[in-house]
């Protein structure tokens, strides 16, 4: 306490050593008044200008060094130019009033630099595609040091660029950066992919895989460490007090990296979409409130909802009310305000909720106004860069016409940065007076027990850069210090100096600390679980604790430390405790990694009565695991088939199996035991669902040695017998299908008979496999094809697009009229148009596409649509008819596409044309990817997600598949929209003013 006490006075006064004047502002120009003026923000709060041109343009990060020096990058290349304008501003204050009126250029010819970070006696600058590291020996105020630290990095679209460098509460420097893309507008410029990440001085230092596959990286220069994360961000990232990680994209403002790399690849089998959560309870692309006057919104804009989030930052200053002491602001420059979230925990993850309804913390009436970035100041004020430009979306998403008007640089030679304070006002007096590179380590420790974090991380930053003797003081803060934030601070600083001890460590872990002192602890053994042995009981006491990120960190950092019963008991005690928490089940796999089976047979004895879907999904998530090591493919079967194993369960198991070997078009081979297993379960009274798996695999892995005619007696007559149920009869026909060498007609004729029941005709169509020679079995599904029930219809069009001959007879069943095109569908009608097969491509256009009329003359004839009134309740049953296949608005509709909810306060006739001219813009991350597989298959679709070990492919339909990376053989972006022309075959002139009204009238 009497530490805190002496820090806290010092601080406070050194604050009040100089207030700025009350009338600051009023030396303002009427322009910047005005500007001033524009903005509305929250009660409570006040804003006001710190800088602006000419000292400064085009900022888009800032940062206060030790001695309160503010240092500006000026990103002024933005959008296309790469000529080296960039620049980064030394800003001083020569007047004392507390506010710049100098600037100096630090350093220039940058390209598109993004961020900046202090380190040592200079800078770390995120400049695609380097890390620069620059700095100022003689004290002129220009940088005469300038070195490339890290490289590699793609020089793409700038907003997926390398940026906002973070020195984190564990040592480690963290990079924001996010896939490339190649922008169509200026691909010769920009379509440089990255190359392998790496230490250009140190050629035996780690290297990442090119553009470190578009995921975050965090790097330690010093020791030449290099890490790439498990997730992405586009332009910000931030972290709380206790180091989780939260990242912003787009429309997805706040999501947070719950599973670390070091986790996920402790166990390359499991195969997981992504290692985030989406944090906001209102969504995304959630409402916002733009207060803009006369906004200048290009034609992709997505009006009225969050769309360009950047620059998140979780406030850590200590001066805000206290609905704001855990709080992330975001910018969103596209509609000229600051969205403001309150964070609370959930499991082992957070919720986000607005703090403000119907209004948001920060808005401008003025469209210029472009905030991008945040920066909490030694003052606790919260910082904002104002970009300051009229047009700030990429060139890629605008109309030609404003590409070519000129416009793209107007605002160059402006910008501004504001600070936010209290409505009573904190004082501007940091300005090149802090001086704490002259403080004692002493003094520094004591900046530990600041309430603002600024003051935190820099004397954190100063100690371990100056390898502090003062190891006795800083322990005493580890140890008995009441502010948690400063026992945290203390604790990686003990670390960043190798002098942390077990008394240390094992105080930490008490219940008396904070949850978030003990989380960090946790780690920090993880870290160095060598040497501390002895604490692994302590660790284990953890498995009771009350915290569900206490326990969730323990579960993933078990599987870091040497397997043993005591382990295993303690992963399964927090997996029985938390199995709703689904990050729970996969970091419990993660940390069983050579052990799933065992964990599998607990389970199943755990759960056995548990019929929830937290349950089934643990079993998927196991068996998808086991299934991608061979050796474990039998003994997970045989667990699935033994009678203890409830039916439903056991079925759960070996559909699993059977999904994901024949995803990867693998044959197993099972022994002749296993097989004749399986083939028992083929009676009447076993369970459906597992007779059917297991017919399933046997489809895999071949039959065993069957009786003579077996075939053809028992399964041919359980089969036809309409005696028996349709479910068992439908198997028996889904085993000829697979067990007849060849495709036997009058069986199909039999089955297939449109007379049948609709079950056993869907098992016949299973017989049209690539043992099918002919184009007889589609003939004869067209030939009475009105007379077929919905179900089967739908069936049997897919069976169709199995093969291009086929394909050729639907689309001439459609041309004919017998297949309608409400049939088909818009997920295929898609498929067809775009396949690769160009034979049949040309074909599916020509009947799909109006015999390739022209799209601009398509375009003009639905035109008289927008001067139609239409029924927004009629327009949602043409959405659920024509686009639901592909794009979901609300809760309806398949989440394929881009979220058409975010188009709503768009113009009608921009609405339009992104429907009927797909192909002219492709929305941002909604490529359709083309993979090459090494077993030889191809697969198409949307990459929704990457982690360290697989992409997560999304298919028209909405159907996922997880690819490993080992399994590709080569992937390439298609130039074409997943949504290809043709729409206007299913709609009208009047069903289209239903669908925009329907649209436009979204809530």
């Amino acid at each position: 306490m009497f530490i805190r006490l002496i820090s806290i006075g010092f601080v406070l006064l050194f604050l009040s050593a100089q207030c700025p004047k009350k009338n600051e502002q009023s030396k303002l120009s009427p322009e910047l008044q005005k500007a001033l003026n524009d903005f509305d923000i929250a009660e409570g709060f006040n804003i006001e200008l710190v800088v602006a041109e000419p000292l400064i343009s085009d900022p888009v990060a800032m940062e206060i060094d030790e001695d309160g020096r503010m240092y500006v990058v000026e990103m002024h290349g933005y959008p296309l130019d790469l000529a080296g304008s960039g620049k980064i501003k030394l800003l001083s204050d020569t007047d004392g009033d507390g506010f710049p009126d100098k600037s100096t250029v630090f350093a220039d010819k940058l390209v598109l630099p993004t961020g900046i970070m202090r380190w040592k006696k200079g800078f770390l600058v995120t400049d695609a595609p380097d890390v620069l590291y620059l700095e100022d020996t003689d004290g002129d105020g220009k940088a005469d040091i300038r070195k490339t630290i890290l490289t590699g990095f793609a020089l793409s679209n700038p907003q997926h660029n390398l940026n906002t460098p973070v020195l984190a509460l564990d040592n480690w420097i963290y990079l924001g950066h996010q896939y490339s893309v190649t922008p169509t507008v200026c691909k010769e410029q920009f379509s440089d992919k990255g190359s392998n990440i790496r230490f250009p001085d140190n050629s035996k230092a780690p290297q990442l895989s090119a553009n470190a596959d578009g995921r975050n990286v965090r790097f330690k220069p010093d020791s030449y460490e290099l890490e790439t994360l498990s997730a992405a961000t586009q332009y910000g990232q931030t972290f709380d007090p206790w180091g989780h990680h939260f990242l912003t994209e787009n429309a997805h403002h706040i999501f947070h990296e719950v599973l670390s790399a070091r986790y996920l690849n402790r166990n390359p089998n499991v195969l997981i979409s992504n290692t985030i959560q989406s944090n906001a309870d209102h969504g995304n692309a959630c409402k916002v409130f733009p207060t803009t006057l006369n906004p200048a919104h290009q034609l992709l804009t997505d009006v009225g909802v969050i769309t360009s989030a950047c620059g998140i930052t979780w406030y850590d200053g200590g001066a805000f009310p206290k609905v704001y002491q855990n709080a992330t602001f975001v910018a969103e420059p596209v509609h000229n305000l600051v969205h403001v979230d309150a964070v609370r925990d959930s499991g082992s993850s957070f919720v986000a909720s607005r703090i403000l309804e119907k209004k948001d913390f920060l808005t401008s009436r003025d469209a210029w106004f472009r905030p991008v970035q945040f920066y909490v100041g030694p003052d606790g004020a919260l910082y904002v860069v104002d970009y300051y430009r009229q047009i700030v979306e990429h060139p890629e998403w605008m109309s030609d016409e404003i590409n070519k008007s000129g416009a793209l640089y107007n605002g160059t030679d402006k910008g501004r940065i504001y600070r936010i304070t209290p409505k009573a006002g904190l004082p501007m007096n940091w300005l090149g007076k802090l001086n704490l590179s002259q403080k004692s380590d002493k003094e520094l420790v004591q900046l530990l027990e600041n309430k603002n974090n600024w003051w935190r991380k820099t004397a954190h930053r100063l100690l371990v850069e100056r390898q502090s003797k003062t190891i006795a003081d800083i322990r005493q803060v580890a140890l008995k210090s009441k502010n948690a934030e400063a026992r945290v601070h203390a604790l990686w600083i003990l670390d960043g100096l190798k002098s942390l001890d077990q008394t240390v460590l094992k105080e930490n872990l008490s219940q008396n600390t904070e949850c978030g002192v003990r989380e960090n602890t946790i780690k920090i053994i993880e870290k160095n679980n060598q040497q501390n042995s002895e604490l692994i009981t302590d660790l284990l006491a953890l498995q009771n604790d009350s915290s569900p990120k206490v326990r969730f960190q323990l579960i993933c950092t078990l599987g870091l430390l040497p397997p043993s019963e005591a382990i295993d008991k303690a992963i399964r005690r927090i997996l029985f405790r938390d199995i709703q928490d689904k990050w729970v089940q996969i970091a419990a796999i993660c940390s069983s990694s050579g052990r799933e089976m065992p964990l599998l047979k607990w389970a199943l004895n755990e759960f056995k009565d548990d019929n929830s879907k937290a349950t089934a999904q643990l079993f998927n998530y196991l068996s998808t695991t086991l299934v991608n090591d061979p050796k474990q493919v039998e003994a997970l079967i045989d667990v699935a088939l033994i009678p203890s194993t409830k039916s439903t369960i056991g079925a759960s198991i070996l559909s699993g199996i059977f999904n994901q070997l024949s995803k990867k078009g693998i044959k197993t081979n099972l022994s002749e035991s296993l097989k004749n297993k399986l083939l028992s379960t083929f009676n009447e009274t076993a369970d459906p669902s597992k007779r059917n798996a297991s017919m399933r695999l046997l489809s895999l892995s071949g039959l065993p040695i069957l009786p003579k005619n077996y075939l053809n007696s028992s399964v041919l007559n359980i089969a036809k017998s309409i005696n028996n149920a349709e479910a068992f009869r439908a198997d028996a026909v889904y085993f000829l299908s697979f067990a007849n060498k060849i495709f036997n007609k009058e069986q199909f004729q039999i089955f297939a008979n449109s007379k049948e029941s609709e079950k056993v005709q869907l098992a016949a169509l299973e017989m049209m496999n690539n043992k099918t020679a002919d184009k007889l079995p589609c003939q004869y599904i067209l030939s009475d094809w009105k007379q077929r029930t919905p179900d089967v219809q739908n069936k049997a069009i897919d069976v169709f697009l199995k093969r291009s001959e086929w394909s050729h007879l639907l689309l001439d069943a459609l041309s004919k009229g017998i297949v309608t095109h409400e049939q088909l569908g818009w997920r295929r009608t898609s498929r067809l148009m775009g396949i690769g097969d160009l034979a049949l491509r040309a074909h599916a256009r020509e009947v799909l596409a109006k015999g390739g009329l022209a799209r601009e003359a398509i375009l003009r004839s639905y035109q008289p649509s927008l001067n139609l009134t239409g029924n927004p309740l009629n327009g949602k049953k043409v959405f659920e008819m024509a686009c639901a296949t592909c794009h979901k608005i609300n809760e309806t509709g398949i989440d394929f596409g881009p979220e058409l909810g975010s188009l709503r306060n768009r113009p009608a006739n921009n609405i339009l044309e992104s429907i009927i001219l797909p192909n002219k813009t492709i929305a941002d991350m909604y490529e359709t990817w083309h993979v090459e597989l090494k077993n030889g298959k191809t697969v198409e679709g949307i990459i929704t997600d990457r982690t360290s070990s697989s992409y997560t492919l999304k298919m028209m339909g909405g159907q996922e598949q997880i690819i490993t990376k080992k399994e590709v053989k080569n992937m390439k972006a298609l130039s074409t929209s997943s949504m290809p022309e043709g729409l206007e075959n299913a709609i009208s002139l009047t069903e289209m003013a239903d669908l925009l009204a329907f649209i436009k009238d979204l809530k």
